[in-house]
Formats: C-alpha cells, sequence, structure tokens
C-alpha cells in the first residue's frame, strides 16, 4: 500500500528482498531516501544502517525507519542510529510517512548541500 502511495506522489520505489539486496541495491543504485524495516532476513536492518554509515558513499543517505518492532533488541538498538525518523507501522499514517520522507529529503548533507533541489521533486525511495 505504502509503495502504491508513493509512487501516485512521484517517486520512484525500488524493491530489495532482504538487507544483503538492500545494500547491493542502495551501492548500485544510490537512493536519495531508504524507507527500511528493522525485521528483514539475511540481515536486520539495525546492521543495515550500520554498513550504510561505514560506505563513504552510502553514509548520507537518510533512512525512515518504519517497523513493526516496538520493542525487543533491535528496536532498542535502532533507537541508537543516526536515522531522520523512527515510524511505527501499526501507528503510523500515509500522511506521517509523506512527511517523514519529505523532512528526509530536506536534511542537509555533511557538506551542507541538500537532498532535494530548491524545487521540490522527490525522486527514489528504496522500502527495504
Amino acid at each position: 500500500m505504502i509503495s502504491l502511495v508513493l509512487q501516485r506522489d512521484g517517486y520512484e520505489v525500488i524493491f530489495a528482498v532482504d538487507g544483503r539486496d538492500a545494500l547491493a541495491s542502495a551501492i548500485h543504485r544510490m537512493p536519495d531516501v531508504v524507507l527500511l524495516d528493522l525485521a528483514l532476513p539475511e540481515m536486520d536492518g539495525v546492521r543495515l544502517v550500520q554498513l550504510f554509515r561505514s560506505y563513504h558513499r552510502l553514509s548520507s543517505i537518510p533512512v525512515v525507519i518504519f517497523t513493526g518492532l516496538s520493542a525487543g533488541g533491535l528496536f532498542e538498538e535502532a533507537q541508537s542510529l543516526h536515522v531522520s525518523s523512527f515510524l511505527i507501522k501499526s501507528m503510523a499514517t500515509t500522511e506521517q510517512i509523506r512527511t517523514a520522507i519529505r523532512n528526509a529529503l530536506m536534511q542537509p548533507l555533511s557538506d551542507g548541500r541538500m537532498h532535494a533541489p530548491e524545487k521540490w521533486r522527490g525522486d527514489s525511495i528504496s522500502p527495504l
């Protein structure tokens, strides 16, 4: 459902089947923002964000956590990560997801540039 909403909003949505695929896809495609679940096969979302932050090319990609986990080890660990937003699937509205993505795209990169151009265009999001 979220994918359809985002596509209707003009985003290019790229899917990954698991954490390893997400990492390879991000390296290859360089998304503008990543919409990430914590519970992923092969590699959990926490480890994926840690790897993003360790790769220079991926380190400034904003990550919006969108997960069904609201307690437990992964949830606790994810709260310490440098992510743009943290949304719980059962509580987040479509508008909150849209807002989190827009806000993530407007965050400055480490060199002061913005992820999105001055005129909003919404390029690509990788829901993982």
